[in-house]
C-alpha cells in the first residue's frame, strides 16, 4: 500500500482542495499524520464544507475517529466511542492559542507515554514536542494542526507531525535579518541548528508580563511590559532538538517549506548531516513530520553542552 505523507500532500495540494471547490480528497494509500495535519490545514485554509474519499472503507472511520472533519466543517459523524483516542493516536488539535497548546501538548504526550515504557527518548521527545507546539502558535497566524500516531506493530513507530499555513521559516529569518539564510533551503539548515531560533530579543526578558488577551498595559511608567506565553516559555530551541533527537535515535524527519523539502533520515545523513533537500510546488508555512523506532529509544544520548554565556554565569557562580 502507498505511503502518503507530508511530500505527497504538498505535492498534490491543487488536488487535494480544488481552489473554491469546497472538497477535499482524500487518495487510497496509508495515511501518515504526516499527511494528515498538512491536507487539515489545506481544508481549513480553503474552507471546504465536505470530504471525498477515493477509499471510504479504510479511511472514512479513520479519519472521524480522529475528528478531521469535525475540526473542518463542525460535524462530529462518528457513531462509535473513540476507545483508541489517547492510546493508539492523538486526534488531530488545532494551535491558535495557550489552551490550545496546553491541551495539544498534553494530549499528545499522554497518548505517547501510555503505549511506551519510559524510555529515555520519549522524554526527550515529549519535550520538543511542546516546544513546536508553542512555536506554531507564535509564528503561524492562528492556523496549526498536530497530532501523533503510534503504529506498525511488527517493528512499533511512534510519527508525530505539526503543519501550520503562516510565516515560513524563510520570511521569520529574514524578520530578524540573519544575514546567510537566502532562501528556503539555507533557512532550514539555519533553524535546525544548534543555538539558533527566530525568537523575538527585542523586548527586555526581565520586563513585566501581561496577558496575551490583555487590554493595555497596567504596569503604569512601564512601557517595557512584555505579553507571557504559557506552558514553556516558547524558548525557541524545538527545531535543532528534533532534529538532535532524529540523528540521535536514527529516525526520520520530513521538513517543508516555501520551495522546499528536507527529507532526513539514516541512508539521507550519510551525504549531508541533515539530509536531501528537494524543490516542492510552494508550501505557505511548515510542515514537519517525525517518525522513531520505538526499539532505539532506549539509549540515552550524550547531553548538548551549555551555551558560552549560560556557561560562563555557572562559572562566575561557582568559582
Amino acid at each position: 500500500m502507498a505511503e502518503r505523507g507530508i511530500s505527497y500532500a504538498v505535492a498534490n495540494q491543487q488536488n487535494i482542495a480544488p481552489e473554491q471547490n469546497g472538497l477535499l480528497y482524500i487518495p487510497s494509500g496509508f495515511l501518515t499524520p504526516g499527511f494528515i495535519t498538512t491536507v487539515t490545514c489545506i481544508g481549513y485554509d480553503r474552507k471546504i464544507r465536505d470530504l471525498h474519499y477515493a477509499d471510504p472503507d479504510n479511511h472514512r472511520g479513520l479519519l472521524e475517529a480522529m475528528q478531521v472533519p469535525y475540526k473542518l466543517t463542525g460535524i462530529d459523524g462518528y457513531q462509535f466511542n473513540r476507545v483508541n483516542q489517547g492510546v493508539n493516536y492523538s486526534p488531530i488539535q488545532m494551535l491558535q492559542n495557550a489552551d490550545d497548546v496546553d491541551a495539544a501538548t498534553s494530549e499528545t504526550n499522554n497518548s505517547i507515554r501510555l503505549r511506551v515504557e519510559d524510555q529515555p527518548g520519549i522524554a526527550q521527545l515529549c519535550s520538543v514536542i511542546g516546544e513546536l507546539h508553542d512555536n506554531v502558535r507564535a509564528h503561524a497566524e492562528g492556523m496549526g494542526f498536530s497530532m501523533a500516531l503510534n503504529w506498525n506493530p511488527n517493528n512499533p513507530v511512534i510519527e508525530f507531525s505539526v503543519a501550520d499555513k503562516g510565516k515560513g521559516f524563510l520570511r521569520e529569518c529574514q524578520r530578524i535579518g540573519v544575514p546567510d539564510v537566502v532562501d528556503d533551503e539555507s533557512a532550514i539548515r539555519w533553524c535546525l541548528t544548534p543555538r539558533n531560533t527566530t525568537k523575538d530579543r527585542d523586548h527586555d526578558e526581565f520586563a513585566q508580563m501581561i496577558p496575551e488577551d490583555g487590554m493595555g498595559n497596567p504596569f503604569e511608567g512601564q512601557a517595557d511590559a512584555r505579553p507571557w506565553h504559557d506552558g514553556n516559555n516558547h524558548q525557541g530551541l524545538g527545531l535543532a532538538k528534533l532534529m538532535q533527537l532524529v540523528t540521535g535515535y536514527n529516525g526520520y524527519l520530513w521538513v517543508a517549506t516555501g520551495d522546499t523539502l528536507m527529507v532526513s533520515n539514516p541512508h539521507t545523513r550519510k551525504n549531508d548531516e541533515f539530509g536531501y533537500f528537494c524543490a516542492m510546488p510552494h508550501w505557505k508555512g511548515v510542515a514537519i513530520a517525525c517518525r522513531l523506532n520505538i526499539s532505539e529509544l532506549g539509549r540515552i544520548l550524550e547531553e548538548e553542552p551549555f551555551h558560552d554565556d549560560v556557561q560562563d554565569i555557572l562559572d562566575d557562580i561557582l568559582l
